[in-house]
């Protein structure tokens, strides 16, 4: 990753913290909330964790492109998932995980690699738990 220009170069700590504070209330606390709550806050996850590698791909001017046609086709699943079915919703956290993965593999804008893992095992399992909360 060029470290000249990156966003996120100078602010992992700041990343790391907030990921991990994000995940920790949301295990806590997703649990105990009405089900439309709960569909809100997993698409408000989606769309917001999207935005990560778009933010650092327009820093570093490059995979803006293709960073832009993820971030929105996953933006958009998880508003229709919100809209019409939550298992469009649950593949787009999922799908989100499996571009996690794919960036171990040159894909898209450079990314860490402690972030880009952990936010694999995140979007899985959680996106595993919503499926399981799904139909129970």
């Amino acid at each position: 990753m060029n470290s000249a220009k990156s966003f996120f170069r100078n602010r992992q700590k700041t990343l790391g913290i907030a990921a991990t504070i994000y995940v920790v209330l949301l295990i806590v606390t997703h649990w105990q909330l009405p089900s439309m709550h709960v569909w809100v806050i997993a698409a408000v996850f989606s769309i917001l964790m999207n935005f990560t590698y778009l933010i650092e791909a327009v820093a570093l001017r490059s995979f803006a492109k293709t960073e832009a046609i993820v971030a929105t086709s996953l933006i958009l699943a998880s508003i229709t998932g919100l809209l019409i079915t939550p298992l469009l919703l649950i593949a787009a956290i999922f799908g989100h995980g499996v571009w996690d993965l794919l960036k171990h593999f040159g894909k898209g804008v450079p990314f860490y690699f402690w972030y880009t893992c952990s936010c694999f095992l995140v979007d899985t399992a959680y996106s595993s738990s919503l499926l399981f909360y799904y139909f129970r």
